[in-house]
């Protein structure tokens, strides 16, 4: 199954479905210890990146509501996770500035062809067209919910902004390392479980 393709004309989406954000919140995300979090990726891997032709123009930063998206969200397609692959990780805290975002969890998205594949389903090149389109519309970014999250109470926003790193982007950003605390919120959540570090 393929995504409905965007407007051409960017103007088409002025009425789209918009997610106001306050710049008070704290957006997690988890990267690798070796990485900096505010980065804007503009590689085509993911699924709200720029398509080609559009790689120069903007950037997406991928962030979560809460921490236990932000987990879910890197390490649930792993099957095993073990407390080594978790500790090469941080989790940061990333506040942004009052932004509007483009909400495709809006019911109201159906009249533009919008669907819960579009943010969850395998079509990244139509996902990506959508991004640059309601980039050229003058979303900051959209709204959408977390692909590994079933019930669909976890929410996760694709921020767009110059490629590459860019942490003036951000009101705050600061990062820790991945406690027990949420490996055990995960684990009640979404029973997925962390394998304890080999003993030495």
């Amino acid at each position: 199954m393929t995504l409905r393709r965007p407007p051409a004309d960017p103007a088409e989406l002025t009425k789209f479905p918009v997610r106001s954000i306050a710049d008070a919140y704290p957006y997690a995300r988890i990267h690798a210890e070796a990485h900096e979090p505010e980065w804007f990726c503009a590689c085509g891997d993911h699924r709200f990146d720029p398509p080609p032709g559009a790689r120069e123009l903007f950037g997406t930063c991928y962030l979560a509501g809460h921490p236990v998206g932000a987990f879910i969200e890197k390490f649930a397609d792993l099957g095993i996770v073990t407390r080594e692959r978790v500790d090469t990780h941080r989790l940061a805290h990333l506040q942004i500035p009052a932004t509007r975002l483009a909400d495709v969890t809006d019911r109201s998205a159906l009249r533009w062809g919008v669907t819960g594949e579009l943010g969850a389903g395998g079509d990244y090149p139509g996902a990506q067209a959508w991004a640059e389109r309601l980039f050229q519309a003058g979303f900051g970014g959209i709204w959408y919910t977390a692909k590994h999250d079933p019930r669909g109470d976890l929410h996760s926003i694709a921020l767009f902004g110059k490629p590459g790193f860019h942490q003036e982007a951000f009101v705050s950003s600061w990062s820790e390392p991945i406690g027990d605390e949420l490996v055990a919120d995960v684990a009640d959540r979404f029973d997925i479980q962390v394998l304890p570090a080999a003993a030495l």
